[in-house]
């Protein structure tokens, strides 16, 4: 295995390791003694390649950003694709269901757990790792799905409202994810396997899509 190779495969271990413990427990609480050995390397590791607890907490954020950016970039280029074809508020209204379906399989599949423990722990507490998920995964998905429901009303409202439009639309998929436990108790399922995840995914497209028909300005 050349250097480069055994850096990445180092740094990865000791990332994915780090998102799991600082999600657990809390960057104050998290042991870089525990996510060195959880890794299975030493706790020279840290320093060397992140300067630290705070660095390899920084980017703990940026390796979800990056992760979570790779998992949506097939919705994104579907969106965008639909978009290049139907420009108008059909294909808007297309584009906006694409990309919340792929939200939906992101935050539904299981590899999301740990992301969603820090990224919660974020959100209740932010900080500049707040800032790193938001200016490289968040603001530009944001930004673009907004437009898009900015455009699917025509003018029947504004940019400020369209966002809060987007936010809901977003928050249908959220509670899947971050109030998994409630999720369990209320549908009575014991997991979300693929079975349940696909039903999630069908019911979220026929609320977007009734959602965006609803409010869609080229309609009385």
């Amino acid at each position: 295995m050349s250097k480069r190779l055994e850096k990445a495969s180092i740094d990865d271990r000791l990332l994915d390791t780090a998102i799991d413990q600082f999600g657990r427990f809390g960057f104050e609480a998290a042991s870089t003694r525990t996510i060195a050995a959880a890794a299975e390397t030493a706790m020279s590791s840290i320093t060397y390649h992140f300067g630290g607890k705070e660095g390899l907490y920084l980017a703990a954020a940026r390796h979800i950003a990056q992760q979570a950016r790779e998992g949506s970039a097939a919705a994104q280029a579907a969106a965008r694709a639909i978009l290049s074809e139907k420009p108008g508020i059909d294909g808007a209204i297309e584009a906006v269901a694409l990309i919340l379906e792929g939200f939906t399989d992101l935050l539904t599949s299981e590899r999301s757990t740990p992301w969603a423990r820090f990224i919660v722990r974020e959100q209740m507490n932010p900080g500049p790792a707040f800032d790193i998920l938001y200016s490289e995964l968040m603001k530009e998905r944001a930004d673009f799905a907004a437009a898009l429901v900015e455009r699917i009303g025509a003018g029947s409202f504004g940019a400020a409202e369209a966002r809060i439009k987007t936010l809901a639309l977003f928050g249908q998929v959220l509670i899947f994810r971050v109030a998994r436990a409630t999720v369990l108790r209320v549908t009575g399922w014991s997991d979300v396997t693929p079975v349940e995840a696909a039903e999630i995914r069908r019911t979220v497209r026929a609320h977007t899509l009734a959602i965006l028909n609803s409010i869609r300005g080229d309609r009385a």
